[in-house]
Parts: C-alpha cells; sequence; structure tokens
C-alpha cells in the first residue's frame, strides 16, 4: 500500500501545473531522479539555450526567474534547472549529492532538450556546477557564465574569516578562545584542506556566539538590504525550502567539498564570463579574480554596488553585462 501512495503522488507530480512558475514548466526522469526544469519557450535541435543552474547547495530556480529571468526570457532561449533533491527537483532517494552524479543530470538534461551545445551559467554553488560541467564536457559548452561562483571554497573561507575580523570582532575574538580556536591554531602550514575545514568550524564557534547567527550571513551576501527583503519576499512566494541535505551531504565529515576549488581551469577554453558583487563576503571576489585570470577568454564584471546576489542588487548593470557577452545574431 505505501509503495501504491508513493507511486501515486509521484504520477500527480509529474501532472501537477505550477501555479507559480512563469514559463513552461517540464518534469523528466533524469539520471533516475525527477527533475523539473523551466523553459521560456520550446527548446529546438537547433538553439543553444541558456542553461542557469541556481545556488544553495539545496535552494531554487524560482527568485532568478522572477528578477533576471524575466529579462532573459525576452531575449534568449532560457532553461532553468532545479537541482536534484532542490526546489521542486525530487531528492534521490539513494542520497547522491555527489558533484559527478549533478554533472551527469545537467548532461542529461542536454540530451533531454535535444540540443548540441548550451551556454551554462551557474551562481553561486550552482557555479560550482557550471565550472564542473564545463570542465568535464567543454565540448558541449558554447559559453559559460559565472555569477559569484563556488569556484574556490578554501578562499571563500579566508573571506568569512576577514568578515568576522572586520565587522564581528568580539565574535572573532571569543572563538579564537574556543577548542575550534585552538584547532586552527593547530593546522599544519600549507595544508590548504584542513585550513579550510578548521576555518569553518572556527566560524561556526564565532557565530553562535552571536544572537541571531544569521546577520553573519547576511553581511556576507547583501550589500543593500532592501534587496535581502526582496529576495526574502520572492523565498516566501515560491512556497520552497532548503531541506538542508544537500549542505549537509556535501559539507558532511565524509565530504571533501570544503576543499573544492576549480582542477583544470586549462580546459575552460570558452569564452567566460566571471561576475561578482564588490561587497560579496560569501564566496569572496578574490577568488574570481583569480579563476578570470587564469583562463584563455575570461571577462571579468564587477559590480560596485553588489554583493552575492547581483541581479537582485544591481538589475540593469547585470543584465548589460550578460547582452554584452553573449553573441550577436
Amino acid at each position: 500500500m505505501r509503495l501504491l501512495l508513493i507511486a501515486a503522488v509521484f504520477l500527480a507530480a509529474l501532472a501537477a501545473p505550477s501555479s507559480r512558475a512563469t514559463g513552461i514548466r517540464h518534469d523528466a526522469v533524469i539520471n533516475g531522479v525527477r527533475l523539473t526544469y523551466w523553459t521560456s519557450r520550446p527548446i529546438t535541435p537547433a538553439d543553444v539555450p541558456v542553461l542557469v543552474l541556481h545556488g544553495g547547495p539545496g535552494y531554487n530556480s524560482y527568485s532568478f526567474r522572477m528578477t533576471a529571468g524575466k529579462a532573459l526570457d525576452a531575449r534568449y532561449p532560457m532553461v532553468y534547472l532545479d537541482e536534484r533533491g532542490s526546489g521542486e527537483s525530487e531528492r534521490p532517494w539513494r542520497g547522491d549529492y555527489s558533484l559527478a552524479a549533478m554533472v551527469r543530470d545537467i548532461e542529461g538534461l542536454r540530451r533531454q532538450l535535444g540540443v548540441e551545445r548550451m551556454v551554462v551559467a551557474g551562481h553561486s554553488f550552482g557555479g560550482t556546477l557550471a565550472a564542473e560541467y564545463a570542465q568535464t564536457h567543454p565540448e558541449r559548452v558554447a559559453r559559460l557564465i559565472l555569477i559569484d561562483a563556488a569556484v574556490d571554497l578554501p578562499g571563500a573561507m579566508e573571506s568569512w574569516m576577514q568578515t568576522l575580523a572586520t565587522q564581528f570582532p568580539e565574535a572573532y575574538a571569543a572563538a579564537e578562545q574556543s577548542d575550534a580556536g585552538k584547532a586552527l591554531r593547530a593546522v599544519a602550514p600549507g595544508d590548504v584542506c584542513a585550513l579550510a575545514r578548521a576555518r569553518m568550524a572556527f566560524v561556526g564557534a564565532a557565530t553562535a556566539t552571536l544572537p541571531e547567527g544569521h546577520v553573519f550571513h547576511d553581511r556576507q551576501q547583501f550589500h543593500v538590504m532592501a534587496a535581502k527583503q526582496a529576495q526574502e519576499r520572492l523565498d516566501a512566494q515560491s512556497g520552497l525550502r532548503n531541506t538542508g541535505e544537500i549542505g549537509a551531504a556535501l559539507m558532511g565529515p565524509e565530504s571533501d567539498f570544503i576543499c573544492y576549488s576549480v582542477a583544470h581551469p586549462e580546459r575552460l577554453r570558452m569564452p567566460t564570463l566571471v561576475l561578482v558583487g564588490a561587497f560579496d563576503r560569501a564566496v569572496g571576489v578574490a577568488p574570481q579574480r583569480a579563476l578570470a585570470g587564469r583562463l584563455p577568454q575570461a571577462t571579468l564584471v564587477v559590480f560596485p554596488g553588489s554583493a552575492h546576489f547581483p541581479y537582485q542588487e544591481e538589475p540593469a548593470a547585470f543584465l548589460d553585462a550578460v547582452d554584452r557577452f553573449m553573441p550577436r545574431d
């Protein structure tokens, strides 16, 4: 009976229209997981669509679709994926949230769309997936757009430490006296992975002393507080929540994701647009500059009035940067 109930729920999800979304909703079983994605119009084999990968990990595509997406839909054939375990897509029964599995999801989606190549755009954690897909299948990526992308987690942890030290000095001082502070001081010089882990634990100890720990992350991600409020309204409107399942898998003790950085930049020979807000402390500006400097066809744009969400904080400048990068018909 339980299996029949699960099957009925699954079929209902495939059939149910989305009242919250714009564009055309699609549900397809790809790589063993039911994935939900939206297109701005029917995609044809002749198209080179723009695939947008959202951040999180575990967030969803709704806020981007309802902001920058509304303008981009009129310009380009757009595809927005809710990644496995995120948004309206299925949580994999086996709990496989490896980067390799998610790259296979993207390749499966390309085949589902029936196109030869795509422009792959990724925000935050979606930037990790975009970079990984482009390194694995460079022949399938016409152009790459990295939006405040998590391309260097150890570098991001360094940015987190700087935020603590400069904006939350009392919390930083308290963490220095904690076990996490002692562990950080004990890390062997040059052990990048161990240093990243220790810094994350240090940040956790520091934010635990704050009356509201989310204030730290808000400061990391938003420069304009009105943009934060707009983002929160969209999140409430979507009715979707991050379960934390993907984050727990990627940041757990058995995962090396905290040590992640782009391993093969030499494979990223396609035109690449690297976008970052000047006040982004979530992934850090320095890692974006460093990666752009290693790519042969990279364009770096730093938005002077944004943090982690430039498409929300400086929408006109964001769209202008994308339009300048995209090929003209």
